[in-house]
């Protein structure tokens, strides 16, 4: 229905109520617009057109937040009368009208232009005062030489009178009920092709053009009411080397940030502008796409970007103007983003004393006085390289007992006791004087400069009985990795093998009042050898350092770790008590006990059982560094040998993009240097790196502590290609250097590739025989719909969608800003084919987000997980437990056996989801989930598992359970039943004499004498599921006129013995639980007999009395306390 008041004409829809503003009086407005600040900002300069007739000349479903500046925008000649024209939309889901705009009285303006805009976009010659009334897709837009009243909503899509047509979707399929209609052998138009749509609309270029021609239509930035051809465009800015994010700003005279800038009009200039970011003023701007951040200072910075045909005025970029006031003489855009760049002033001081530690980067030491272990090695950090460092021993007071240079004492000379180290740095020299013994520490006075250490080293010398603490073995390695890749490795640092009679393990979970899993041990360590404890899931590069699986390799890292020695704490990680909530520090925070590798430093030569000491006794690592598991060392009279490494084994960096490569030193007791050189990897020097390897030596000094690091720069070649690799290694030239990971292999992640779009069925057909996937290393771009939920909070794991087939899509290196899965959103992946313990995945370089609310796959009903199941929702019907104590609600996940009595599955339930830490459902219950694969042998053929995402994807279990009174008494009337049911919605009772029931709790009793077998079917609540079980009841035939002896029982009820008395003997005496078994039976032989009942459950019992005479039952009560 059409209501007409003025000039506002609404139209009631069941899909949509849009009230439409009409303007009658056209305004012309100035050829330079300005749209909005942190937006696309344009000008347009109108060029002359050849005219035909109207046509659809732009639209834009998509913009940023909510969508109020959708529009439909239609050119044609100038002035041109639009009465008779009416422009409807179609919804792609039914291929029928839901918007209906009649153009009557409309004209369009002098440059031919006319605007149906929403309520963001006031300016439109039709303003609808609805959101999301052009939505994202599928959909059509069609103009007709018709009427509207032809068109309510509702109305089959239809080719009659129509003038000029489009249809788009937004990374979705071809949409054929609206193509074939509305532009045959046309294709549909997406606005998420190069995945900008909240910033580009559909354009024609140039404006008009013949109806009915998609192909005329390009992606760029929206131009609502004005020319399609751009002479200025702000597109998108970016930094060509992502490490410039945080600089130097003192670094030199010169400290570039070179951006990069894509958008449609290569030919309009580009001004950049620096912008202090919390109050949104100008610091400075420079032509063109690099700005120099020399001697800004400190402080967070914002970096814009502006296009623009003609000058900028210069009042407008003078520092301390507004950003948003600039402007420009001619046509002028700011790109869509902006960058933020962290800029500190870093030139190291004259003179700093740094911190001081044991020689392994340890607060602490420990020695015996007369030993070789009181011989305490140093070390220090300090940015003063330049300066003297001394180290000052001094005691608790901090009076001066004596310095030396070099990082090494002996504290035999000073006896028992509790020391301090301390590290002063001082310029030219120091005051001798100062430096005396008994002086005070901080009256130490350097030549030019000095400073004192901020921290110092702990000594502690004991009176020791032996020379050494290596004599028991403790942890020396903890793995707690990407899913269940964990372990636990034990050290014998003794000269004899250990016997592990005695010792055991204990993870204490989640703040647990007692031990969660234990695990004792057996065997024997050999001197200087280790005795690994491996999680049964463990990829196989880890497991096959695995001594035993245990459960105790169950931990999360906010789990307690002990080793016990005849129940005495031998060894311990984190602390008892409440849950922490999070991961245990370790290392003051260089690491975590979560998603780290922890190795015991060389140094520590026995166990601790205080956390606040023990945390600083490990070297920390990347997680899934496995390059130390199964071999330790440890020097327990002496220092070990100086050691320096990279700290991780793999880095990943994108093109165009910088990586900081770090190597780290231990135990420097004299100087040292190293070359790193290229030794192997895909990418070219010169073209993906540059060719500045091998690098000039690396110097590491006696006593310094510092990392030392350079930044590997990828080159952005503009060649579309897959990932590249470096491999980097380290070589010793001077000094005696154990090498640790000598090796770091450099990512280079694609930032140009072409991908092709495939759809995930193309990419996903697996070898028969061998269970390999055919497209490893394919890179291509996928689109589906997310499902599932994030496996991998570090990172990202959840499982791609689309009509085609599924797939698992992984990266272990970022969630590319989609910080949230949510099931029904629409997204583009890009990266490559890969495959992990069988499961195909694609590794994702890039995550483009298209929208959400879409549907989600539908749960297929299967009787077998196969290849085919992988990656899609699958219901399993009414399933059960096999073995409910495999429901350990261990992290990060655990599995369980399921089954239907015929075929067994793999069930797993994963930390991240709500189903954790539940209890395991009893009885027959159905499952939905996603099918997934860990099979890491070949063919990878097995494996197959189900993981539900929620609680809700189990029904309610339905478990079938009653009991009965047997032996019954015929005579006693109907039966005694019990029913212990559960989850049922239904039931159905067999009495095994033809008798039935289908109540609840029946009332039923017998006509005769017999054993019978009472069946029970209970039914779930959703009446897929059933359960049943069956109990056997003997009914007896007692008739007291028949038997002519009295029997008695007291005290009934009892609660210790109970006295059977009869006129007769008794020949038998039994008595039946009331699920039939007979828990005793007694043939006394005389009229007397005492039962001790006093062990029993309270409860009801039966008593079957046999004499010469005949049998009689009785009820026996057992009381409670």
């Amino acid at each position: 229905m059409k209501a007409v008041k003025g000039n506002v004409c609404t139209f009631d829809s069941p899909k949509l109520v849009a009230p439409i503003h009409m303007r009658t009086i056209l305004t012309v407005i100035s050829p330079i617009i300005r749209v909005s600040f942190f937006a696309t900002f344009l000008t347009l300069i109108a060029v002359p057109h050849g005219w035909s007739q109207v046509v659809i000349n732009e639209f834009d479903p998509s913009g940023p937040g909510t969508d109020t500046e959708e529009f439909v925008e239609l050119y044609g000649a100038p002035n041109e009368g639009l009465t008779g024209y009416v422009l409807v939309i179609y919804n792609g889901s039914n291929a029928q009208s839901n918007l209906t705009v009649d153009l009557t009285g409309l004209f369009l303006d002098a440059d031919g232009f006319l605007l149906i805009g929403g309520p963001g976009l006031p300016e439109a010659d039709v303003v609808i005062e609805s959101t999301n009334w052009l939505q994202v897709g599928q959909e059509g837009i069609a103009l007709y030489d018709s009427d509207a009243a032809n068109f309510p909503n509702g109305t089959p899509v239809t080719d009659e009178d129509i003038l000029d047509a489009v249809v788009y979707g937004n990374n979705q399929p071809p949409m054929l009920s609206l193509l074939d209609v509305l532009t045959p052998n046309g294709v549909q138009l997406n606005e998420s092709a190069e995945g900008l749509a909240d910033y580009q609309g559909l354009s024609r270029v140039p404006d008009g053009g013949d109806p009915q021609t998609p192909g005329d239509f390009i992606l760029q930035a929206p131009t609502p009411g004005y020319s399609n051809v751009l002479v200025c465009d702000g597109g998108q800015i970016a930094l060509q080397n992502e490490a410039n994010n945080q600089v130097c700003t003192d670094e030199s005279e010169l400290v570039l940030i070179q951006l990069s800038h894509t958008n449609d009009v290569s030919e309009a200039a580009f001004t950049s502008i620096v912008s202090d970011a919390e109050t949104g003023l100008i610091i400075a701007a420079f032509d063109g796409p690099a700005v120099n951040v020399a001697g800004i200072g400190d402080g967070v910075f914002e970096v814009f970007g502006v296009s623009h045909d003609a000058p900028l005025v210069a009042s407008t970029l003078q520092a301390g103007q507004p950003v948003e006031a600039i402007e420009g003489e001619g046509c002028y855009a700011f790109a869509f983003n902006s960058i933020e760049v962290i800029g500190e002033t870093c030139d190291p001081p004259a003179c700093d004393g740094g911190n001081v530690t044991d020689a392994s980067g340890t607060p602490s030491a420990l020695g015996c006085l007369g030993m070789e272990n009181a011989v305490v090695t140093f070390g220090y950090t300090s940015e003063a390289v330049e300066a003297e460092y001394i180290f000052v021993i001094t005691d608790e007071a901090q009076v001066i007992l004596d310095t030396i240079g070099f990082p090494q004492y002996d504290f035999t000379v000073l006896g028992v006791g509790s020391y301090q180290v301390w590290g002063s740095s001082g310029l030219g020299g120091f005051d001798g004087a100062t430096l005396e013994a008994g002086s005070a520490l901080s009256g130490i006075l350097g030549v030019e400069c000095d400073s004192l250490s901020n921290s110092f080293l702990e000594v502690e010398i004991l009176d020791c009985e032996s020379a050494s603490f290596c004599e028991e073995i403790y942890i020396s390695e903890y793995v707690e990795g990407n899913s269940n890749n964990k372990a636990i490795e034990l050290y014998n640092p003794s000269p004899v093998a250990i016997n592990l009679e005695g010792y055991h393990m204990e993870t204490w979970n989640n703040g647990a009042s007692e031990a969660t899993n234990t695990q004792l041990l057996e065997g024997s360590i050999e001197p200087n050898d280790v005795f690994v404890i491996m999680n049964v899931l463990a990829a196989p590069e880890l497991y096959q350092a695995a001594d035993i699986e245990s459960q105790v390799t169950w931990f999360n890292g906010n789990d307690v770790i002990v080793l016990y020695h005849d129940g005495v704490i031998i060894d311990q990680m984190g602390e008892f008590g409440p849950d922490p909530g999070a991961p245990f520090t370790v290392d003051g925070g260089a690491g975590e006990m979560a998603e780290y590798t922890l190795v015991r430093k060389s140094n520590v030569s026995q166990g601790s059982t205080d956390w606040e000491v023990g945390q600083y006794q490990w070297d920390v690592y990347p997680q899934d560094t496995f390059d130390f598991i199964g071999y330790h060392s440890a020097t327990c009279t002496g220092t070990p040998d100086m050691a320096l490494g990279f700290a991780a084994t793999d880095l990943y960096v994108f093109e165009g993009g910088g990586a900081e490569v770090v190597i780290q030193v231990a135990y420097p007791l004299q100087d040292a240097t190293v070359s790193v050189d290229v030794v192997g990897g895909t990418a070219t020097a010169g073209e993906d790196f540059p060719s500045v390897f091998p690098l000039p030596e690396i110097s590491f000094p006696t006593g310094l502590l510092n990392d030392q690091s350079f930044v590997f720069a990828a080159i952005n070649d503009e060649e579309p290609e897959g990932e590249e690799t470096v491999e980097l290694a380290i070589e010793v030239t001077s000094g005696e250097v154990l090498l640790l990971i000598d090796t770091v292999t450099i990512h280079i992640q694609p930032s140009d590739l072409t991908y092709p779009v495939y759809d995930i069925a193309t990419v996903r057909s697996v070898d028969f025989v061998s269970g390999v996937t055919d497209s490893l290393g394919v890179s291509c771009e996928l689109r589906g719909i997310a499902h599932g939920w994030n496996d991998y909070p570090s990172g990202l794991q959840f499982t791609l969608i689309d009509s085609t087939h599924g797939i698992n899509v992984f990266s272990p290196l970022s969630d590319f800003g989609y910080e949230q899965v949510v099931p029904g959103d629409s997204l583009r992946i890009r990266g490559t084919i890969a495959q992990f313990a069988g499961l195909t995945q694609i590794i994702a370089d890039t995550v483009i987000y298209e929208g959400s609310g879409f549907l989600t796959e539908q749960p297929e009903l299967v009787q077998e997980l196969n290849e085919e199941t992988e990656s899609h929702v699958i219901r399993l019907k009414c399933v059960e437990l096999v073995d409910v104590a495999q429901w350990t609600n261990s992290a990060p996940s655990f599995e369980v056996d399921i089954t239907t009595g015929t075929n067994t599955y793999t069930m797993r339930i994963d930390a991240n989801t709500d189903l954790f830490l539940t209890e395991p459902p009893v009885g027959v219950f159905g499952v939905t989930g996603i099918g997934d694969q860990r099979d890491f042998d070949a063919p990878h053929l097995e494996g197959y598992r189900i993981s539900p995402r929620y609680q809700s994807d189990l029904t309610e279990p339905v478990d079938a359970a009653f009991t009965v009174t047997s032996p019954w008494n015929l005579l006693d009337g109907d039966l005694q039943i019990e029913n212990l049911s559960t989850g049922a919605a239904g039931y159905y009772w067999i009495f095994g004499d033809g008798g039935t029931s289908d109540e609840e709790n029946p009332v039923y009793s017998y006509s005769e004498e017999g054993v019978y077998e009472v069946n029970l079917t209970v039914f779930s609540t959703d009446g897929y599921c059933s359960d049943q079980v069956a109990v056997e009841v003997d009914v007896i035939v007692v008739s007291v006129d028949e038997l002519d002896f009295e029997v008695n029982l007291w005290p009934n009820p009892a609660t210790g013995a109970v006295i059977f008395e009869s006129d007769e003997n008794l020949s038998q005496v039994q008595v039946y639980g009331l699920d039939g078994r007979i828990l005793t039976s007694n043939a006394p032989n005389q009229k007397r007999f005492m039962l001790d009942v006093s062990g029993w459950p309270a409860g009801i019992y039966v008593a079957r009395i046999t004499t010469s005479k005949g049998t009689k039952t009785v009820q026996l009560l057992r009381a409670g306390r």
